[in-house]
């Protein structure tokens, strides 16, 4: 059984071709085709919680524990807004959320309908893309959802695809759309940036074998063999210093966890002494105050940041973003 909505189809279609194993649905009315296509795809775990709040950081959770997105429904109006600070902790921890928020169509919209609001990119100062659909659009629906997601897995983050819906919203079907192939999900690089050539890496190479004050510093991370064994290489070269936060999930015995007590210690003189002549950065935020202090008073004179999404200058020294 499918829901006779099109654009649902769609979605949960979508979804299942990118390997969304879960959706968290918070009960409506206006997102019932969304609920029943769910529901009844062999292929997704359904979730149901009813505040919509608790639903998005249940749904963040699962999301940063398997490392997979995971798929948010609401119906329309200001339940969507309660998604908001789940959105912006996802944004900032590079946690794949899909919020999937069902929406009144456009002739309902700012004419004082009840549970309206304008749901076009409300997220958009902390959301890696916005989609809105549009009915008896197919091809361009299918393309701009396809990418919104490949845009979530391939960046680690929340995006939003907004589906307006007109009654009837119960309906059902036994025939299922049609919808094109998908030609390689997930496959295509989104990263804004060129790759670098083999001889600018070299500059970047050179630079760094030759500095005497290498400074690493790791925010949040998920655990991973493969920076933890890049980390024991680089701790193998005496010039380099790695400090990280409780969050980073890197260990060595070399390695500076405690960074607050380390920066009190320091008189001014050691201080001058420790200011890097590279600061490498990667992983999530910074939680310690005293490393932000040192490195905007005693600036590094490179620092290259690595990310797939943004480079944040927390530091006001930041020359590349990798």
């Amino acid at each position: 059984m499918y829901p006779k909505k099109e654009l649902a189809q769609l979605i949960i279609h979508a979804c299942e071709i990118h390997y969304i194993e879960t959706v968290v649905i918070s009960p409506g009315s206006r997102n019932a085709p969304l609920i029943i296509g769910f529901h009844n795809s062999p292929k997704i775990k359904v979730l149901s919680i009813v505040d919509e709040r608790s639903a998005a950081f249940f749904a963040l959770g699962i999301a940063q524990q398997t490392q997979k997105p995971v798929a948010l429904v609401c119906t329309s109006g200001s339940a969507l807004l309660n998604y908001y600070p789940a959105i912006a902790e996802a944004y900032f921890s590079n946690i794949p959320l899909i919020i999937l928020s069902a929406d009144r169509p456009k002739n309902l919209l700012n004419i004082g309908d009840g549970q309206t609001i304008n749901q076009k990119n409300v997220f958009k100062n902390h959301i890696l893309m916005s989609a809105n659909l549009e009915e008896g659009k197919s091809l361009q629906n299918f393309n701009i959802v396809n990418k919104t997601i490949e845009k979530a897995i391939e960046k680690n983050g929340p995006v939003h695809i907004n589906i307006p819906f007109d009654e009837p919203l119960y309906e059902t079907t036994n025939k299922a759309v049609k919808f094109p192939k998908l030609i390689k999900p997930t496959s295509i690089s989104l990263l804004d940036e060129e790759p670098l050539k083999v001889d600018e890496l070299d500059v970047f190479a050179k630079k760094w074998n030759t500095s005497k004050k290498k400074m690493v510093l790791i925010g949040v991370n998920f655990p991973s063999e493969l920076i933890q064994t890049q980390i024991n290489h680089l701790l193998e070269d005496e010039s380099v210093l790695v400090l990280t936060e409780t969050t980073s999930n890197i260990y060595h015995i070399k390695i500076i966890n405690g960074i607050d007590k380390l920066i009190t210690a320091l008189t001014k003189k050691e201080k001058e002494a420790l200011q890097p002549d590279i600061l490498l950065t990667f992983g999530g935020m910074i939680i310690s105050k005293k490393i932000k202090q040192f490195l905007r008073e005693l600036p590094a004179k490179n620092h290259w940041h690595v990310d797939k999404k943004i480079a944040l200058d927390t530091y006001h020294c930041l020359n590349h973003h990798f």
